[in-house]
Protein backbone atom coordinates (compact mmCIF):
# COMPACT_ATOMS: atom_id res chain seq x y z
CA UNK A 1 0.00 0.00 0.00
CA UNK A 2 1.41 3.76 -0.34
CA UNK A 3 -0.75 6.34 1.12
CA UNK A 4 -0.25 10.04 1.27
CA UNK A 5 -2.04 12.20 4.28
CA UNK A 6 -2.04 15.89 5.79
CA UNK A 7 -2.12 17.77 8.64
CA UNK A 8 -3.48 20.96 7.89
CA UNK A 9 -2.43 23.87 10.37
CA UNK A 10 -5.53 26.07 9.56
CA UNK A 11 -7.46 23.31 10.99
CA UNK A 12 -5.22 21.34 13.17
CA UNK A 13 -6.49 18.16 11.65
CA UNK A 14 -5.25 15.00 10.19
CA UNK A 15 -6.87 13.53 6.97
CA UNK A 16 -5.78 10.75 4.59
CA UNK A 17 -5.23 12.10 0.96
CA UNK A 18 -4.93 8.89 -1.01
CA UNK A 19 -4.48 5.36 -0.13
CA UNK A 20 -3.61 2.03 -1.88
CA UNK A 21 -3.91 -1.50 -0.28
CA UNK A 22 -1.78 -4.16 -0.61
CA UNK A 23 -0.73 -6.57 1.32
CA UNK A 24 2.43 -4.61 3.37
CA UNK A 25 0.22 -2.48 5.27
CA UNK A 26 -2.75 -2.88 7.62
CA UNK A 27 -5.12 -1.04 9.01
CA UNK A 28 -5.65 -0.81 13.20
CA UNK A 29 -8.31 1.01 14.52
CA UNK A 30 -9.53 1.91 18.03
CA UNK A 31 -11.53 4.84 19.58
CA UNK A 32 -9.01 7.98 19.00
CA UNK A 33 -6.62 6.51 16.86
CA UNK A 34 -6.27 5.22 13.71
CA UNK A 35 -2.42 3.05 12.73
CA UNK A 36 -1.39 2.14 9.52
CA UNK A 37 1.13 -0.36 9.37
CA UNK A 38 3.63 -0.49 7.16
CA UNK A 39 5.95 -3.20 6.25
CA UNK A 40 6.36 -6.56 7.57
CA UNK A 41 4.78 -7.04 11.09
CA UNK A 42 4.15 -10.41 12.21
CA UNK A 43 1.53 -9.64 15.29
CA UNK A 44 -1.90 -10.18 14.87
CA UNK A 45 -4.25 -7.95 14.43
CA UNK A 46 -5.55 -8.21 17.85
CA UNK A 47 -2.39 -7.63 19.86
CA UNK A 48 -1.69 -4.93 17.60
CA UNK A 49 -5.40 -3.40 18.45
CA UNK A 50 -4.42 -4.01 21.76
CA UNK A 51 -0.74 -2.21 22.21
CA UNK A 52 -2.40 0.17 20.22
CA UNK A 53 -5.43 0.82 23.14
CA UNK A 54 -2.65 0.74 25.61
CA UNK A 55 -0.75 3.75 23.74
CA UNK A 56 -3.89 5.98 23.59
CA UNK A 57 -3.51 5.76 27.44
CA UNK A 58 0.19 6.09 27.84
CA UNK A 59 1.12 8.17 25.16
CA UNK A 60 4.29 6.15 25.03
CA UNK A 61 4.58 4.24 21.56
CA UNK A 62 7.33 1.95 22.34
CA UNK A 63 6.04 -0.87 23.07
CA UNK A 64 4.00 -0.66 18.95
CA UNK A 65 7.78 -1.28 17.45
CA UNK A 66 8.88 -4.23 19.68
CA UNK A 67 7.12 -7.12 17.54
CA UNK A 68 8.89 -9.30 15.20
CA UNK A 69 9.56 -8.46 11.61
CA UNK A 70 10.44 -4.84 10.30
CA UNK A 71 8.00 -2.28 9.82
CA UNK A 72 6.66 1.83 9.95
CA UNK A 73 4.07 3.37 11.88
CA UNK A 74 1.81 6.03 11.17
CA UNK A 75 -0.13 6.73 14.13
CA UNK A 76 -3.42 9.30 12.94
CA UNK A 77 -4.94 11.12 15.96
CA UNK A 78 -7.70 13.97 15.08
CA UNK A 79 -5.44 16.72 15.11
CA UNK A 80 -2.42 15.20 15.38
CA UNK A 81 0.48 12.73 13.57
CA UNK A 82 3.13 10.60 14.78
CA UNK A 83 5.07 9.40 12.59
CA UNK A 84 7.87 5.93 13.58
CA UNK A 85 10.48 5.13 11.09
CA UNK A 86 11.86 1.32 10.88
CA UNK A 87 15.43 1.14 12.39
CA UNK A 88 16.57 -0.47 9.57
CA UNK A 89 15.31 1.82 6.35
CA UNK A 90 12.83 -0.78 4.52
CA UNK A 91 9.80 1.10 5.05
CA UNK A 92 10.93 4.18 4.29
CA UNK A 93 8.53 7.50 5.75
CA UNK A 94 8.19 10.49 3.99
CA UNK A 95 7.62 14.85 4.92
CA UNK A 96 6.97 17.34 2.84
CA UNK A 97 6.20 21.09 4.30
CA UNK A 98 3.28 22.58 2.09
CA UNK A 99 1.64 26.11 2.34
CA UNK A 100 -1.67 24.60 4.59
CA UNK A 101 0.39 21.97 6.69
CA UNK A 102 2.79 18.99 5.97
CA UNK A 103 2.64 16.14 3.34
CA UNK A 104 3.24 13.00 5.21
CA UNK A 105 3.18 9.07 3.59
CA UNK A 106 5.29 5.98 1.68
CA UNK A 107 5.80 7.62 -1.48
CA UNK A 108 8.03 10.55 -2.06
CA UNK A 109 7.06 10.31 -5.83
CA UNK A 110 2.92 10.83 -4.94
CA UNK A 111 3.74 13.83 -2.39
CA UNK A 112 6.46 15.13 -4.76
CA UNK A 113 3.62 15.48 -7.36
CA UNK A 114 0.90 17.53 -4.65
CA UNK A 115 3.56 19.46 -3.76
CA UNK A 116 4.83 20.20 -6.92
CA UNK A 117 8.39 19.78 -6.14
CA UNK A 118 11.61 20.58 -8.11
CA UNK A 119 13.85 17.86 -8.62
CA UNK A 120 16.58 17.69 -5.76
CA UNK A 121 19.92 17.85 -8.08
CA UNK A 122 22.15 17.57 -5.41
CA UNK A 123 21.41 14.15 -4.34
CA UNK A 124 20.87 12.80 -7.42
CA UNK A 125 24.16 13.76 -8.18
CA UNK A 126 25.09 12.43 -4.29
CA UNK A 127 24.09 9.41 -5.83
CA UNK A 128 26.28 9.13 -8.48
CA UNK A 129 29.31 9.94 -7.12
CA UNK A 130 29.31 8.63 -3.55
CA UNK A 131 26.22 6.71 -2.74
CA UNK A 132 27.79 5.91 0.81
CA UNK A 133 28.25 8.66 2.15
CA UNK A 134 25.56 9.70 4.41
CA UNK A 135 26.48 12.78 5.63
CA UNK A 136 26.41 13.78 1.84
CA UNK A 137 22.65 12.78 1.50
CA UNK A 138 21.36 13.32 4.97
CA UNK A 139 18.09 11.55 3.95
CA UNK A 140 17.40 14.01 1.61
CA UNK A 141 14.98 12.61 -1.82
CA UNK A 142 15.06 13.30 -5.20
CA UNK A 143 12.99 16.10 -4.29
CA UNK A 144 13.09 19.55 -2.76
CA UNK A 145 11.38 20.00 0.03
CA UNK A 146 10.88 16.31 0.57
CA UNK A 147 12.45 14.44 3.39
CA UNK A 148 12.87 10.78 4.50
CA UNK A 149 12.34 10.62 8.04
CA UNK A 150 15.82 8.64 9.92
CA UNK A 151 15.29 5.04 10.53
CA UNK A 152 14.70 4.93 14.16
CA UNK A 153 13.74 8.16 14.48
CA UNK A 154 9.97 9.45 15.41
CA UNK A 155 8.21 12.65 13.66
CA UNK A 156 5.28 14.44 16.00
CA UNK A 157 3.43 16.82 14.12
CA UNK A 158 0.75 18.81 15.54
CA UNK A 159 0.17 22.16 17.59
CA UNK A 160 3.57 22.81 18.11
CA UNK A 161 5.08 22.51 14.84
CA UNK A 162 7.24 19.29 14.08
CA UNK A 163 9.42 17.30 16.16
CA UNK A 164 12.16 15.05 15.17
CA UNK A 165 12.98 12.37 17.90
CA UNK A 166 16.00 9.98 17.95
CA UNK A 167 13.40 6.73 18.85
CA UNK A 168 15.32 3.13 18.45
CA UNK A 169 17.82 2.99 16.14
CA UNK A 170 20.66 0.82 15.72
CA UNK A 171 23.84 1.45 16.48
CA UNK A 172 27.36 0.08 17.77
CA UNK A 173 27.87 -1.22 21.04
CA UNK A 174 31.37 -1.42 22.22
CA UNK A 175 30.44 -3.38 25.36
CA UNK A 176 28.61 -6.13 23.64
CA UNK A 177 30.56 -9.30 23.46
CA UNK A 178 30.74 -11.85 19.94
CA UNK A 179 29.15 -14.47 22.26
CA UNK A 180 26.16 -12.39 23.14
CA UNK A 181 25.69 -10.94 19.67
CA UNK A 182 25.68 -14.61 17.87
CA UNK A 183 22.99 -15.66 20.82
CA UNK A 184 20.68 -12.41 20.11
CA UNK A 185 21.23 -13.07 16.35
CA UNK A 186 20.20 -16.92 16.69
CA UNK A 187 17.05 -16.13 18.74
CA UNK A 188 16.18 -13.32 16.43
CA UNK A 189 16.84 -15.00 13.23
CA UNK A 190 15.37 -17.96 14.36
CA UNK A 191 12.10 -16.34 15.21
CA UNK A 192 11.64 -14.35 12.05
CA UNK A 193 11.90 -16.96 10.06
CA UNK A 194 9.55 -19.75 11.71
CA UNK A 195 7.11 -17.07 12.22
CA UNK A 196 7.09 -17.01 8.60
CA UNK A 197 6.85 -20.54 8.04
CA UNK A 198 4.47 -21.79 10.46
CA UNK A 199 2.38 -18.91 9.39
CA UNK A 200 2.47 -18.84 5.50
CA UNK A 201 1.04 -22.83 4.48
CA UNK A 202 2.38 -21.98 0.44
CA UNK A 203 5.84 -20.49 0.76
CA UNK A 204 8.87 -20.70 -1.42
CA UNK A 205 12.15 -19.47 -0.72
CA UNK A 206 15.76 -19.23 -2.90
CA UNK A 207 17.79 -21.41 -2.53
CA UNK A 208 21.10 -20.50 -4.50
CA UNK A 209 23.74 -22.19 -2.95
CA UNK A 210 24.81 -19.51 -0.90
CA UNK A 211 25.21 -19.06 2.75
CA UNK A 212 22.66 -16.74 3.36
CA UNK A 213 19.26 -17.99 0.89
CA UNK A 214 20.85 -21.88 2.16
CA UNK A 215 20.23 -21.14 5.73
CA UNK A 216 16.57 -19.63 5.75
CA UNK A 217 15.68 -22.80 3.45
CA UNK A 218 16.93 -25.23 5.89
CA UNK A 219 15.34 -23.21 8.62
CA UNK A 220 11.96 -22.92 7.20
CA UNK A 221 12.18 -25.91 5.73
CA UNK A 222 12.63 -27.36 9.60
CA UNK A 223 8.83 -25.80 10.65
CA UNK A 224 7.36 -26.30 7.31
CA UNK A 225 8.05 -29.49 5.66
CA UNK A 226 5.64 -27.75 2.24
CA UNK A 227 8.10 -25.09 1.01
CA UNK A 228 9.31 -25.08 -1.65
CA UNK A 229 12.96 -24.32 -2.53
CA UNK A 230 13.96 -22.45 -6.07
CA UNK A 231 17.45 -22.76 -7.74
CA UNK A 232 18.30 -19.97 -10.26
CA UNK A 233 20.80 -21.44 -13.52
CA UNK A 234 21.43 -19.92 -16.77
CA UNK A 235 23.21 -22.06 -19.71
CA UNK A 236 23.51 -18.20 -21.10
CA UNK A 237 26.12 -17.37 -17.65
CA UNK A 238 26.62 -20.37 -15.81
CA UNK A 239 28.16 -19.81 -12.91
CA UNK A 240 28.51 -23.23 -11.94
CA UNK A 241 30.00 -23.06 -7.93
CA UNK A 242 26.29 -21.52 -6.85
CA UNK A 243 23.88 -24.49 -8.69
CA UNK A 244 26.45 -27.37 -8.28
CA UNK A 245 26.29 -26.48 -4.26
CA UNK A 246 22.65 -25.62 -4.12
CA UNK A 247 22.57 -29.67 -5.23
CA UNK A 248 24.61 -30.58 -2.74
CA UNK A 249 23.04 -29.28 0.07
CA UNK A 250 19.75 -30.84 -0.53
CA UNK A 251 20.94 -33.66 0.97
CA UNK A 252 20.61 -31.52 4.61
CA UNK A 253 17.10 -31.26 3.73
CA UNK A 254 15.46 -34.69 2.60
CA UNK A 255 11.71 -33.44 1.28
CA UNK A 256 12.35 -30.08 0.70
CA UNK A 257 10.41 -29.52 -2.38
CA UNK A 258 13.58 -28.22 -4.99
CA UNK A 259 12.94 -26.86 -8.00
CA UNK A 260 15.31 -25.15 -10.62
CA UNK A 261 14.65 -22.13 -12.96
CA UNK A 262 16.13 -22.14 -15.78
CA UNK A 263 17.36 -18.96 -16.76
CA UNK A 264 17.27 -17.32 -20.70
CA UNK A 265 20.01 -14.30 -22.26
CA UNK A 266 16.66 -12.08 -21.56
CA UNK A 267 17.97 -12.52 -17.92
CA UNK A 268 20.90 -11.04 -17.87
CA UNK A 269 21.90 -7.58 -16.97
CA UNK A 270 20.92 -4.28 -18.84
CA UNK A 271 17.93 -6.02 -20.64
CA UNK A 272 14.71 -4.94 -19.28
CA UNK A 273 15.56 -1.71 -17.52
CA UNK A 274 12.77 -0.70 -14.72
CA UNK A 275 12.95 2.24 -13.24
CA UNK A 276 13.01 2.72 -9.70
CA UNK A 277 9.82 4.08 -7.35
CA UNK A 278 11.11 6.84 -5.47
CA UNK A 279 15.10 6.71 -5.22
CA UNK A 280 17.12 5.81 -8.58
CA UNK A 281 18.68 3.00 -7.79
CA UNK A 282 21.25 0.20 -9.45
CA UNK A 283 18.90 -2.91 -8.47
CA UNK A 284 16.40 -1.71 -11.32
CA UNK A 285 19.34 -3.00 -13.84
CA UNK A 286 19.24 -6.42 -13.35
CA UNK A 287 16.21 -8.12 -12.20
CA UNK A 288 15.73 -10.75 -14.42
CA UNK A 289 16.70 -13.67 -12.56
CA UNK A 290 14.84 -12.72 -9.90
CA UNK A 291 11.41 -12.28 -12.08
CA UNK A 292 12.14 -15.65 -13.54
CA UNK A 293 12.19 -16.84 -9.73
CA UNK A 294 9.21 -15.31 -8.49
CA UNK A 295 7.17 -16.01 -12.09
CA UNK A 296 7.72 -19.52 -10.83
CA UNK A 297 6.71 -19.22 -7.16
CA UNK A 298 3.55 -17.50 -8.60
CA UNK A 299 2.99 -20.53 -10.45
CA UNK A 300 3.47 -23.24 -7.60
CA UNK A 301 1.10 -20.84 -5.49
CA UNK A 302 2.96 -18.98 -3.32
CA UNK A 303 2.28 -16.61 -1.46
CA UNK A 304 5.33 -15.45 0.59
CA UNK A 305 8.73 -15.74 -0.76
CA UNK A 306 12.05 -15.55 1.26
CA UNK A 307 15.45 -14.20 0.07
CA UNK A 308 18.58 -13.92 2.04
CA UNK A 309 19.08 -10.04 0.96
CA UNK A 310 21.42 -8.04 3.25
CA UNK A 311 23.46 -11.50 5.17
CA UNK A 312 26.13 -9.89 3.46
CA UNK A 313 25.92 -6.69 5.12
CA UNK A 314 25.03 -7.10 8.37
CA UNK A 315 26.93 -10.70 8.69
CA UNK A 316 30.32 -9.45 7.40
CA UNK A 317 31.62 -5.96 7.62
CA UNK A 318 34.05 -3.80 5.05
CA UNK A 319 37.60 -4.04 4.57
CA UNK A 320 37.33 -0.30 5.87
CA UNK A 321 37.19 -1.67 9.30
CA UNK A 322 41.06 -2.82 9.34
CA UNK A 323 41.38 0.85 9.64
CA UNK A 324 39.18 0.35 13.32
CA UNK A 325 42.28 -1.95 13.78
CA UNK A 326 44.62 0.66 12.92
CA UNK A 327 42.88 3.29 15.43
CA UNK A 328 43.12 0.82 18.91
CA UNK A 329 46.71 0.02 18.08
CA UNK A 330 45.89 -3.74 17.83
CA UNK A 331 49.18 -4.16 15.12
CA UNK A 332 48.92 -7.92 15.50
CA UNK A 333 45.60 -8.31 14.53
CA UNK A 334 45.71 -5.74 11.71
CA UNK A 335 49.06 -7.55 10.49
CA UNK A 336 46.87 -11.18 10.59
CA UNK A 337 43.79 -9.50 8.90
CA UNK A 338 45.59 -8.13 5.41
CA UNK A 339 47.74 -11.51 5.13
CA UNK A 340 44.42 -12.89 5.27
CA UNK A 341 42.61 -10.53 3.13
CA UNK A 342 45.96 -10.41 0.54
CA UNK A 343 45.75 -13.56 0.03
CA UNK A 344 42.06 -13.76 -0.79
CA UNK A 345 42.54 -10.84 -3.08
CA UNK A 346 46.38 -11.25 -4.49
CA UNK A 347 47.26 -8.34 -2.78
CA UNK A 348 49.99 -7.31 -1.38
CA UNK A 349 49.60 -7.44 2.80
CA UNK A 350 51.72 -3.98 3.23
CA UNK A 351 49.76 -2.70 0.91
CA UNK A 352 46.46 -2.90 2.40
CA UNK A 353 48.45 -1.94 6.23
CA UNK A 354 49.55 0.87 4.56
CA UNK A 355 45.84 2.15 3.27
CA UNK A 356 44.25 1.00 6.53
CA UNK A 357 46.84 3.29 8.69
CA UNK A 358 46.43 5.75 5.90
CA UNK A 359 42.71 5.29 6.67
CA UNK A 360 42.84 5.18 10.19
CA UNK A 361 44.85 9.00 10.39
CA UNK A 362 42.18 10.31 8.36
CA UNK A 363 38.90 11.38 10.17
CA UNK A 364 35.39 11.37 8.46
CA UNK A 365 35.45 15.24 8.30
CA UNK A 366 38.85 15.37 6.48
CA UNK A 367 37.80 12.81 3.83
CA UNK A 368 34.53 14.44 2.82
CA UNK A 369 36.69 17.79 2.56
CA UNK A 370 38.98 15.54 -0.05
CA UNK A 371 35.98 13.81 -2.08
CA UNK A 372 34.79 17.76 -2.29
CA UNK A 373 37.78 18.96 -3.55
CA UNK A 374 37.80 15.85 -5.88
CA UNK A 375 34.66 16.80 -6.78
CA UNK A 376 35.54 20.21 -8.06
CA UNK A 377 38.66 19.65 -9.46
CA UNK A 378 36.75 16.72 -11.60
CA UNK A 379 39.21 14.45 -11.01
CA UNK A 380 39.72 11.01 -13.38
CA UNK A 381 40.85 8.02 -11.59
CA UNK A 382 43.11 5.65 -13.08
CA UNK A 383 42.14 2.22 -12.86
CA UNK A 384 41.64 1.67 -9.09
CA UNK A 385 43.12 -0.82 -6.80
CA UNK A 386 41.08 -2.92 -5.07
CA UNK A 387 42.72 -1.76 -1.57
CA UNK A 388 42.10 1.62 -2.90
CA UNK A 389 38.36 1.23 -3.62
CA UNK A 390 37.73 -1.51 -0.74
CA UNK A 391 39.64 0.19 2.47
CA UNK A 392 38.23 3.16 2.61
CA UNK A 393 35.14 5.44 3.18
CA UNK A 394 33.71 4.94 -0.46
CA UNK A 395 34.20 4.21 -3.95
CA UNK A 396 36.86 6.18 -6.01
CA UNK A 397 33.82 8.30 -7.35
CA UNK A 398 33.85 9.24 -10.89
CA UNK A 399 33.54 12.86 -10.63
CA UNK A 400 34.49 13.91 -13.79
CA UNK A 401 31.22 12.38 -15.58
CA UNK A 402 29.57 15.19 -13.38
CA UNK A 403 28.23 18.15 -15.47
CA UNK A 404 29.85 20.99 -14.50
CA UNK A 405 26.32 22.68 -12.57
CA UNK A 406 26.27 19.39 -10.32
CA UNK A 407 29.46 19.99 -9.95
CA UNK A 408 30.21 23.02 -8.35
CA UNK A 409 26.74 22.60 -6.23
CA UNK A 410 27.70 19.22 -4.89
CA UNK A 411 31.27 20.37 -4.09
CA UNK A 412 29.96 23.24 -2.03
CA UNK A 413 27.40 20.74 -0.46
CA UNK A 414 29.85 18.41 0.69
CA UNK A 415 32.60 21.08 1.95
CA UNK A 416 29.42 22.37 4.45
CA UNK A 417 28.59 19.08 5.46
CA UNK A 418 32.37 18.28 5.99
CA UNK A 419 32.11 21.29 8.59
CA UNK A 420 29.16 20.04 10.77
CA UNK A 421 30.71 15.92 10.50
CA UNK A 422 32.28 14.09 13.41
CA UNK A 423 33.80 10.77 14.18
CA UNK A 424 30.93 9.34 16.34
CA UNK A 425 31.61 5.77 15.21
CA UNK A 426 34.36 3.55 13.64
CA UNK A 427 35.45 3.52 10.57
CA UNK A 428 33.72 -0.14 9.21
CA UNK A 429 30.53 0.95 11.17
CA UNK A 430 29.66 3.97 9.37
CA UNK A 431 30.82 2.42 6.59
CA UNK A 432 28.51 -0.66 6.90
CA UNK A 433 25.97 2.20 7.27
CA UNK A 434 25.90 3.62 3.99
CA UNK A 435 26.15 -0.26 2.65
CA UNK A 436 22.48 -0.87 4.78
CA UNK A 437 21.20 2.10 3.11
CA UNK A 438 22.25 0.51 -0.40
CA UNK A 439 21.03 -2.82 0.80
CA UNK A 440 17.47 -1.44 1.74
CA UNK A 441 17.09 0.46 -1.80
CA UNK A 442 17.82 -3.42 -3.68
CA UNK A 443 15.41 -4.46 -1.49
CA UNK A 444 12.51 -1.93 -1.92
CA UNK A 445 13.38 -3.09 -5.68
CA UNK A 446 12.80 -6.82 -5.25
CA UNK A 447 9.72 -6.51 -3.50
CA UNK A 448 7.92 -4.19 -6.26
CA UNK A 449 9.26 -7.28 -8.38
CA UNK A 450 7.12 -9.61 -5.82
CA UNK A 451 4.12 -6.96 -6.28
CA UNK A 452 4.05 -7.73 -9.86
CA UNK A 453 3.65 -11.72 -9.26
CA UNK A 454 1.51 -11.06 -6.16
CA UNK A 455 4.00 -12.34 -3.59
CA UNK A 456 5.66 -10.35 -0.71
CA UNK A 457 9.30 -11.15 -0.56
CA UNK A 458 10.17 -11.08 2.67
CA UNK A 459 14.30 -10.95 3.94
CA UNK A 460 14.96 -11.71 7.32
CA UNK A 461 18.38 -10.87 7.37
CA UNK A 462 16.63 -7.27 7.37
CA UNK A 463 14.70 -7.84 10.05
CA UNK A 464 14.57 -5.01 12.89
CA UNK A 465 16.09 -7.14 15.71
CA UNK A 466 18.61 -9.35 13.61
CA UNK A 467 19.85 -5.88 11.46
CA UNK A 468 20.33 -4.72 15.72
CA UNK A 469 21.87 -8.39 16.59
CA UNK A 470 24.29 -8.32 13.77
CA UNK A 471 25.34 -4.33 13.99
CA UNK A 472 25.40 -3.54 17.47
CA UNK A 473 28.59 -5.37 17.37
CA UNK A 474 31.32 -3.62 15.93
CA UNK A 475 32.76 -4.09 12.80
CA UNK A 476 36.01 -4.88 13.69
CA UNK A 477 34.54 -7.34 16.07
CA UNK A 478 32.08 -9.21 13.41
CA UNK A 479 34.61 -10.51 10.67
CA UNK A 480 37.25 -13.00 10.10
CA UNK A 481 39.07 -12.81 6.51
CA UNK A 482 39.79 -16.70 7.06
CA UNK A 483 36.25 -17.75 8.39
CA UNK A 484 33.29 -17.11 5.98
CA UNK A 485 30.90 -15.00 8.49
CA UNK A 486 31.71 -16.22 11.80
CA UNK A 487 28.45 -14.71 13.58
CA UNK A 488 25.98 -16.48 11.47
CA UNK A 489 28.24 -19.93 12.30
CA UNK A 490 28.23 -19.26 16.05
CA UNK A 491 24.46 -18.33 15.82
CA UNK A 492 23.39 -21.43 14.01
CA UNK A 493 25.83 -23.88 14.65
CA UNK A 494 23.45 -26.90 15.30
CA UNK A 495 20.79 -25.66 13.56
CA UNK A 496 22.06 -25.41 9.94
CA UNK A 497 24.86 -28.09 8.64
CA UNK A 498 28.54 -27.14 8.90
CA UNK A 499 29.13 -27.22 5.30
CA UNK A 500 26.65 -25.23 4.83
CA UNK A 501 28.07 -22.08 7.34
CA UNK A 502 31.62 -22.57 6.06
CA UNK A 503 31.49 -22.16 2.34
CA UNK A 504 34.88 -20.50 1.31
CA UNK A 505 33.82 -19.10 -2.11
CA UNK A 506 30.86 -16.91 -3.09
CA UNK A 507 29.72 -17.00 -6.74
CA UNK A 508 31.03 -14.19 -9.51
CA UNK A 509 28.69 -12.88 -11.49
CA UNK A 510 30.86 -10.45 -13.44
CA UNK A 511 30.76 -12.19 -16.44
CA UNK A 512 26.76 -11.56 -16.60
CA UNK A 513 27.60 -7.98 -16.48
CA UNK A 514 29.94 -8.11 -19.45
CA UNK A 515 27.28 -10.73 -21.41
CA UNK A 516 24.26 -8.13 -20.59
CA UNK A 517 26.12 -5.10 -21.62
CA UNK A 518 27.10 -6.18 -24.69
CA UNK A 519 23.97 -7.68 -25.31
CA UNK A 520 22.02 -4.75 -24.62
CA UNK A 521 24.96 -2.02 -26.14
CA UNK A 522 22.33 -0.45 -28.88
CA UNK A 523 19.42 0.54 -26.32
CA UNK A 524 22.14 1.93 -23.83
CA UNK A 525 23.99 3.77 -26.63
CA UNK A 526 20.54 5.37 -27.32
CA UNK A 527 19.59 6.32 -23.60
CA UNK A 528 23.29 8.14 -23.75
CA UNK A 529 22.58 9.60 -26.81
CA UNK A 530 19.42 11.56 -25.86
CA UNK A 531 20.44 11.43 -22.03
CA UNK A 532 17.75 13.02 -19.94
CA UNK A 533 20.29 13.34 -16.88
CA UNK A 534 22.25 15.62 -19.27
CA UNK A 535 19.37 17.70 -20.10
CA UNK A 536 18.91 17.98 -16.24
CA UNK A 537 22.73 19.24 -16.07
CA UNK A 538 23.50 16.20 -14.38
CA UNK A 539 26.40 14.58 -16.24
CA UNK A 540 28.56 15.26 -19.25
CA UNK A 541 27.35 12.04 -21.12
CA UNK A 542 30.67 11.89 -23.17
CA UNK A 543 33.03 10.25 -20.83
CA UNK A 544 30.15 7.64 -19.55
CA UNK A 545 29.88 6.87 -22.84
CA UNK A 546 33.86 5.96 -23.16
CA UNK A 547 32.55 4.05 -20.32
CA UNK A 548 30.20 2.38 -22.10
CA UNK A 549 32.13 1.19 -24.64
CA UNK A 550 35.25 -0.47 -22.83
CA UNK A 551 32.76 -2.51 -21.22
CA UNK A 552 31.28 -3.66 -24.26
CA UNK A 553 35.02 -4.04 -25.22
CA UNK A 554 35.63 -5.99 -21.97
CA UNK A 555 38.05 -3.72 -20.27
CA UNK A 556 37.60 -2.97 -16.47
CA UNK A 557 35.01 -1.13 -15.60
CA UNK A 558 33.53 0.31 -12.57
CA UNK A 559 29.89 -1.33 -13.02
CA UNK A 560 28.09 0.51 -9.48
CA UNK A 561 28.86 4.31 -10.93
CA UNK A 562 27.84 3.30 -15.15
CA UNK A 563 25.08 1.40 -13.50
CA UNK A 564 23.94 3.90 -11.12
CA UNK A 565 23.57 6.29 -14.67
CA UNK A 566 21.46 4.14 -16.58
CA UNK A 567 19.14 3.97 -13.16
CA UNK A 568 18.92 7.47 -12.96
CA UNK A 569 18.34 7.80 -17.11
CA UNK A 570 15.08 5.18 -16.87
CA UNK A 571 14.45 7.06 -13.57
CA UNK A 572 14.09 10.61 -14.78
CA UNK A 573 12.31 9.56 -17.43
CA UNK A 574 9.65 7.79 -15.48
CA UNK A 575 9.18 10.76 -13.23
CA UNK A 576 8.93 13.37 -15.22
CA UNK A 577 5.48 11.73 -16.38
CA UNK A 578 4.18 12.15 -12.79
CA UNK A 579 6.09 15.06 -11.28
CA UNK A 580 4.80 18.51 -13.05
CA UNK A 581 8.03 20.61 -11.22
CA UNK A 582 10.56 17.86 -12.65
Amino acid sequence: MNFVGIWRSPTASVAVLSATPGPETRTITVPGVEMIVIGHCLATDALLADGLTAVRVTGKPRQLTEWLGCYSLALLFSDEVTLIADPVGQFPLYVCDVPDGALFGTNATDIAARANARLDRIHIAAGLICPGALEVSDYRTPFHQVKQIPPGHLVRTGYSGRQLEKFDPVEPDKDLTFADAAERLRLSLTAAVSARATETPFMTTDFSGGIDSTSLALLAHGWNHGVKGLTYRSPANPVHDDPVRAENYLRFAPGLRHHWVDGTAEDLPYQDLVPARDDPHVSSIATGPLRARLRLAAELGSAVHLVGEGGDVVLGAPPAYLADLARRGDMGALWRHCVAWARIRQRSPLALARHAVALAATSRRRALLMLAASVGRATVPGEPLWEAEAIGYWDVPQTHWLAKPARAELAAHIHAVADRTFDTMGVGDIVARGQLRTQVLTQRAVRHVGDEFGIAVHAPFLDSEVVRACLSLPAFRRVDPTTPKPLLRTALSGLVPEPVLTRPTKGDYTRSAYLGIRRAAPALRRLLADSAAADHGLINPVPVRATLEGAVQGLPTPWGALNQVFAVEVWLRDVSRKVAGV
